[in-house]
């Protein structure tokens, strides 16, 4: 039997969570052996790769393993969360992050009220959503990250035109995801008609990330419709014109 393939998303959001990778915090070298410093370093790295991979029940594991050791380790209390939340256990994902509060520095207390945003996403409250990831812009302003995630909370509850305010935001910023950005306003422009505008866009996400195969589809979708457009003379159609 023939398993049907998974649609192209309309909007992508990778969430990154290479932010939350650091090292262990330093300990005086008389309280660790040698070969409990390679394996606090061993089991970090091997706790990002689970992760990257998407390997949940791996990363949880490893992340119980750490926290054991260290308890306010905030890098793997976030990671932990996170994790925590893609298995919809969100009383325990909002535990964590209690602890992460008093864990995490107050430099990077923007990486907190991210992953707040992400637990409020997932729980269907999307407008507090949007509000804890622009606390974390606020906090880190020069980054697009926090309006991407911001720009993925206005569109879950449908607030089309906020949406669209806040992935141009982001693309006003110094650094970030721009592809995704990019990638993210050809979808709202794509929900306009707007195709050529959307186009546009999505050979902006490819010039950056020519591997971005998303992007790749939603401009086969697009020539596929400009082929479907033309009359039988070859002329293309005025209307909404996705050239």
């Amino acid at each position: 039997m023939m398993v049907p393939s998974v649609p192209a998303p309309l909007w992508s959001l990778q969430f990154s969570r290479s932010l939350w990778h650091e090292s262990m915090p330093p300990r005086p070298v008389e309280d660790l052996s040698a070969s409990k410093i390679t394996m606090d370093r061993e089991i970090l790295e091997e706790l990002h790769r689970a992760d990257c991979a998407g390997h949940w029940a791996l990363t949880r594991h490893l992340c119980e393993l750490v926290l054991a050791e260290c308890p306010s380790h905030g890098p793997t209390l976030l990671r932990y969360a996170a994790c925590l939340t893609t298995f919809s256990l969100y009383d325990e994902a909002a535990a964590v992050l209690n602890r992460a509060d008093a864990a995490v520095p107050k430099k990077r207390r923007h990486l907190v009220l991210t992953q707040r945003g992400h637990l409020r996403k997932a729980m269907g409250a999307y407008a507090e959503a949007e509000s804890l990831f622009l606390a974390a812009h606020e906090l880190d302003p020069n980054d697009a990250t926090y309006l991407i995630y911001a720009f993925s909370a206005a569109s879950a509850r449908g607030d089309v035109s906020r949406a669209e305010e806040l992935i141009r935001r982001a693309l006003e910023c110094q650094k970030g995801c721009f592809d995704e950005a990019y990638f993210n306003l050809g979808g709202c422009l794509l929900r306009k008609k707007q195709y050529h505008e959307a186009r546009q866009c999505y050979e902006q996400a490819l010039e950056i990330d020519p591997d971005y195969e998303i992007a790749k589809v939603r401009l086969a979708d697009l020539d596929a419709l400009r082929e479907r457009q033309r009359d039988p003379s070859g002329a293309a159609s005025t209307d909404s014109n996705p050239q």
